[in-house]
């Protein structure tokens, strides 16, 4: 069965592979290698999500064995901050994997949305996952895709729960699936020996990726940043990592160090598991009598590749050997490829720059569904699509922008969409989804509910435009996203809980970013009448 707003020849084979007691409801994403579905399944009453290999690549018999082997490895793990997979099918022509249907936000929503975040709520996230990653790794399993939006935090509890792991990334550097000029995934969170192609990638790969991952979360930025992937992926080779302590003053010189450590260029010289990294945020986050230090002379970055991080108890002085003038590193030989293959990068990335290329990219809160003629991608909130176009020919570039789905499968907000033409691509040309796309424009209402009971909430309410939001904001919730109703001078949003008590915020309009359509709204407990 497929839901009324959707119709496609995967989603329909999907079903029948999957039997009567399962109902297709939506596409939730689309990527370089897979589709996302979203499923109802009948017989247990629940909400699942399948993830499907694209018909449309020409995948092999021995890649399709190799996807199935990753996933029953992945499904064997046993951890409650791991997203589990509960079988891996065929059928109809298609291979695909049925997870939970996870209600909440990924990492990467909170950070776009409320960027860095508190150390405190820092270590509330960082710390479930690494023990979770740490599961993972002494099971034989690198996630290779350590990143925000792969770190969900459920609504309902707020665990932090590790997902996708990056049998994307594997596949396609065993059968390179990469299409020509569109960039899989990003290079934001690479470790240097991943940024460098080498395959034997181990579990400190992971830990480079998170300590990205934690630099952006306190400090609400990933370490490097350009106007390339190859500018970024050249800066996480060779240039050393920014302090975070320097960049937000806020953030304890011990949290700093830690990132530090984790971000340092050879491999040697990280954390060699990710239960040491969280060992290390515990401890010295309960003020534990442990300190993380660099030994003498040493920037956190890890930059010396003869300089060693220890672990010395604050109340004793540290060592005689900590106090000596680090060695002059010798030349050493894979210093010298790491700077060839950078420059080769450079080169590559020089060539690319001379195709006519599309930037496109997301800074809404829901998924925004590109086409180009007969090809489509689904860009995710805060993500961006680098797409080759054919130059001397005009491009039509439409763009959808999907509400999420809510209670009683009806849809949160409404959908909008947008057109660009291009007449003659060249070049480099920057493009973005708007909340403001013509004549028409939306917002997206962030709410906190603050009170100690669920809200519901009704858009511009006693208007022409009243929409019920579908959803229910438990108590807790920040800044929890709705979806983008249409937005006027006097919009207003309605909250109410179950006792009939309350509250309004009216003339949104002059408040509203109108390029995100953002606008946060706190409901507070003496709010409610």
């Amino acid at each position: 069965m497929i839901g009324t707003d959707f119709a496609d020849d995967t989603g329909e084979r999907l079903g029948r592979a999957l039997g009567p007691h399962y109902a297709i409801r939506r596409l939730i994403g689309r990527g370089g290698f897979a589709e996302v579905y979203e499923v109802w399944d009948g017989e247990l009453e629940r909400r699942l999500a399948v993830k499907v290999l694209r018909p449309d690549v020409a995948w092999t018999a021995g890649m399709l064995q190799r996807f199935k082997q990753e996933t029953r490895a992945i499904a064997r793990l046993d951890h409650p901050n791991i997203l589990p997979i509960h079988f891996v099918g065929e059928g109809e022509g298609l291979t695909y994997y049925v997870m939970p249907y996870v209600e909440g936000q990924s990492l990467g929503d909170v950070l776009r949305t409320r960027g860095a975040l508190a150390p405190e709520r820092t270590l509330a996230i960082a710390v479930p996952i690494l023990e979770a990653l740490q599961h993972a790794h002494e099971r034989g399993l690198v996630h290779r895709d350590i990143k925000p939006d792969n770190i969900m935090l459920d609504v309902a509890s707020g665990r932090p729960m590790l997902v996708d792991f990056g049998i994307a990334k594997r596949l396609d550097a065993a059968g390179g699936l990469t299409q020509t000029g569109f960039v899989v995934g990003t290079p934001h969170y690479m470790s240097p020996e991943q940024a460098l192609g080498q395959g034997d990638l181990d579990a400190r790969s992971d830990i480079y990726s998170f300590g990205a991952v934690l630099y952006q979360m306190v400090t609400g930025t990933p370490p490097f940043e350009g106007e390339s992937s190859q500018e970024i992926v050249g800066k996480h080779i060779a240039e050393p990592p920014p302090i975070a302590s320097e960049v937000n003053t806020a953030i304890p010189g011990w949290m700093s160090r830690v990132i530090g450590r984790c971000l340092a260029k050879p491999a040697t010289e990280r954390f060699q598991s990710a239960g040491a990294v969280a060992q290390a945020l515990r401890s010295s986050g309960r003020g534990d009598q442990t300190e993380v230090v660099p030994a003498a002379g040493v920037r956190p970055s890890g930059i010396d590749t003869d300089a060693r991080t220890e672990i010395v108890e604050s109340n004793e002085r540290p060592s005689a050997a900590a106090h000596r003038k680090p060695r002059r590193p010798r030349p050493r030989r894979r210093w010298v490829a790491i700077a060839v293959s950078a420059a080769l990068l450079i080169v590559l990335g020089l060539l690319w720059n001379r195709r006519a290329r599309l930037v496109f990219d997301n800074p809404l809160v829901v998924p925004v569904d590109v086409r180009i003629g007969e090809e489509r991608w689904t860009v995710e909130p805060g993500d961006r699509l680098r797409v080759g176009l054919p130059r001397g020919r005009p491009a039509a570039v439409l763009w959808t922008a999907h509400p999420p789905m809510g209670t009683g499968d009806r849809a949160q907000g409404v959908e909008f969409s947008g057109a660009l033409t291009i007449d003659d691509p060249r070049g480099r040309l920057l493009s973005h989804a708007t909340a403001s796309p013509g004549d028409r424009a939306y917002f997206a209402p962030l709410i906190t509910n603050n009170t100690a009971r669920a809200l519901t909430l009704t858009i511009n309410t006693g208007t022409a435009a009243q929409l019920a939001c579908n959803c229910t904001v438990p108590a807790g919730a920040t800044r929890m996203p709705i979806g983008y109703y249409p937005l006027f001078a006097n919009s207003s949003v309605q909250a109410e809980d179950a006792a009939g008590r309350s509250a309004s915020f009216h003339d949104l309009g002059a408040e509203v970013d109108r390029r995100t359509g953002l606008v946060s709204l706190r409901f507070g407990p003496d709010d409610l009448h």
